[in-house]
């Protein structure tokens, strides 16, 4: 294949991407043409199979789920905006080097930095990439050998990003490897690992991850998302606080919790739900319903029992996500997913080992 053609489609697509500001219309063509020159070239796409990779830090998903990211428009739109301006701010900090990037958790695609590359040129940017799955860093090779965009990256590695140790410093690191309310995926334990590694004024991408809790009543809740038409809805939610944040300076796992006192409307407001709110990049923001990672998400019914007030906290391991109990229950609430939990990861190192010394 003639790198030059799929190139320049890159290009257009990426360019058109980074300037329609809210014109969703041609946010959408350019995110589905980018989606097929991406598909053909890699073989990769949204109906394929791949096993998920089970880690003691969580899920991550399979090549295909990873190619489906690239389809919600507005998260594509916001983390390439973000991290195009990123660069061009550590460049104009550095303007004698390239702006180096680790990109930890690529997926098939490489999609938050492989467009940026037809629109930068090697001395604007050079990158490390990583997966855990081979497959997807299998993909990558094929599209950095139809784009021709080889200069662009220097290390490749198949390695969890939760554990990584970073040879080289980095000004950008990005992880985009998360779930609505931090649940299930590596997100957290990632950037408990990477950003203490990183040099000062280095920057982390998504800069910041908010939660925060709201009681909603939920015919207020359907009603203004099924029954809008131009019509002014009484709508109201009863704002608890701030669960927790994560960014550079609140990352231990101890300080990822709190306590919200409830007030007495529970009749009227029963459901407790989670807001997830991310800044990726300076103005660069995904807030409510944007995209999957911004999906309320319902953790409690207190017409099934009342409280006085809920106590939240943030759990590593396998399943990660957040826990909350309402005051005077015993019974711990999360949504921590629906697959099962054998030592997958033991399981794939057995497979890996048997596969090299095969």
């Amino acid at each position: 294949m003639n790198p030059e053609q799929p190139l320049i489609q890159l290009r257009t697509n990426t360019r058109q991407i980074l300037s329609c500001q809210s014109d969703f219309l041609l946010m959408k063509q350019s995110v589905d043409r980018m989606y097929q020159l991406f598909s053909t070239i890699t073989g990769i796409d949204i109906s394929g199979y791949q096993e998920e990779i089970f880690l003691p830090s969580g899920k991550a998903i399979s090549p295909s789920a990873a190619a489906h990211c690239l389809l919600e428009l507005k998260r594509t739109a916001v983390f390439l905006r973000g991290i195009h301006q990123a660069i061009l701010d550590k460049k104009a900090e550095n303007p004698g080097r390239p702006v180096k990037i680790l990109y930890a958790g690529t997926g098939p695609y490489g999609t938050l930095v492989i467009p940026l590359f037809s629109v930068l040129s090697p001395a604007d940017l050079q990158a490390d990439l990583l997966d855990i799955n081979p497959c997807s860093l299998n993909s990558l090779k094929k599209l950095i050998k139809a784009f021709d965009i080889g200069e662009f990256v220097g290390n490749m590695y198949t390695d969890d990003a939760s554990t990584f140790e970073m040879m080289h410093d980095s000004d950008i690191v990005i992880s985009e490897t998360m779930q609505a309310c931090l649940k299930n995926e590596p997100q957290v334990a990632i950037m408990q690992n990477l950003i203490p590694q990183m040099k000062s004024g280095a920057v982390f991408i998504p800069e910041e991850i908010s939660i925060d809790a709201y009681l909603t009543n939920p015919k207020m809740e359907h009603d203004r998302l099924f029954y809008n038409e131009g019509k002014e809805i009484p709508f109201e939610r009863i704002a608890l606080g701030n669960v927790f944040t994560v960014n550079r300076e609140n990352l231990e796992t101890v300080r990822l919790r709190n306590t919200l006192s409830l007030p007495g409307k529970l009749d009227s407001f029963p459901e407790l739900k989670l807001f997830t709110g991310i800044r990726v990049y300076g103005d660069e923001t995904l807030g409510e319903n944007d995209c999957s990672l911004n999906l309320p998400q319902k953790y409690y019914d207190f017409r099934v029992q009342k409280a006085d007030a809920v106590r939240f906290w943030y759990e590593t391991g396998e399943i990660p996500g957040i826990r909350c109990r309402p005051e005077g229950s015993s019974t711990i609430v999360s949504r921590p997913g629906k697959y099962p939990r054998p030592d997958y990861y033991q399981l794939y190192l057995e497979k890996q080992a048997t596969t090299t010394n095969n």
